[in-house]
């Protein structure tokens, strides 16, 4: 009997873990979409550091490929930020706030 509680609660939480990812929409851009604000929340709540979440959007998202898109200036962030990496030996604070200025405006609209 303990063991059935103890493997509904394991499947409990790997559900809450793995949900999100098993309701993304079919469609490439649906897709892309719910990715990018689950990122961009995960960021700004904290479970991701700057620039895991803006390597995510910026290799997984092909929509981050396209000038005219509003995950571009996410790309941009992260090209400064690996310089800033490779140069400075960290991330400015100042660089940090605005990637998270840019999630909190991206995730305010609509991001397509």
């Amino acid at each position: 009997m303990a063991g059935g509680r103890a493997a509904r609660r394991l499947l409990a939480e790997l559900e809450h873990e793995f949900l999100p990812v098993l309701r993304l929409p079919t469609t490439v851009g649906g897709r892309d979409r719910a990715l990018a604000r689950y990122w961009l929340r995960d960021l700004l709540d904290g479970r991701l550091d700057p620039l895991a979440a803006a390597a995510r959007i910026e290799a997984e998202l092909r929509l981050a490929d396209d000038h005219g898109s509003p995950l571009w200036p996410v790309r941009r962030w992260l090209f400064h930020a690996e310089g800033e990496q490779e140069h400075c030996g960290g991330l400015t604070p100042e660089l940090v706030a605005e990637l998270y200025d840019l999630a909190a405006r991206l995730l305010a609209g609509p991001l397509f």
